[in-house]
């Protein structure tokens, strides 16, 4: 098992390197799989955030500025989008070589399904690349950095780094 952690500061391309590191991967002929995470806008302002499975492309609501889930600032969390979430990281544990999982935030961990399939990643025997929100404190977080071999804290002096750091450590272990 190779756990390996991306943080950052909101903004500084913890996204895009996962984002790349799948795409190079996959055209390696590995079988990547598990969730990123995007913004949604709308005319330029941001109404909400989604995730993407990577090996479907398919999409979930994680959180909205209309909504009656729990709420974090002004955007309420959709627990639906967050069940979407997890059974995509379940499937990808079960079918995928690489497992990506982008990100384990305050809103994620509102939803108790998507808390138990990240701790699914601290035991499965695959390669992992978990995001976590820079300042994010949680005993899940911290069973990850336990168990993990590298921890990656992207800035902007070194983002334009990361895909290449990620991909010399996937595909050498």
């Amino acid at each position: 098992m190779t756990i390996t952690i991306l943080t950052g500061a909101p903004g500084v391309g913890k996204s895009t390197a996962v984002i790349r590191a799948a795409r190079a991967l996959k055209d390696r002929g590995l079988n990547v799989g598990g969730i990123v995470s995007k913004e949604l806008r709308i005319n330029n302002i941001r109404v909400g955030f989604e995730f993407i499975d990577l090996n479907t492309n398919d999409t979930g609501v994680l959180a909205s500025i209309t909504g009656n889930g729990p709420k974090i600032g002004k955007y309420f969390v959709d627990l639906s989008g967050c069940r979407f979430a997890a059974e995509r990281l379940c499937r990808a544990i079960k079918n995928c070589d690489v497992i990506f999982c982008d990100e384990i935030g305050p809103m994620e961990l509102k939803s108790r399904e998507f808390i138990d399939s990240v701790k699914n990643l601290l035991v499965v025997d695959k390669k992992v690349i978990v995001v976590v929100h820079h300042k994010l404190q949680h005993p899940l977080i911290e069973q990850l950095k336990k168990k993990s071999r590298l921890i990656l804290n992207i800035d902007l002096e070194n983002r334009a780094k990361v895909n290449q750091i990620l991909l010399d450590r996937l595909l050498v272990e």
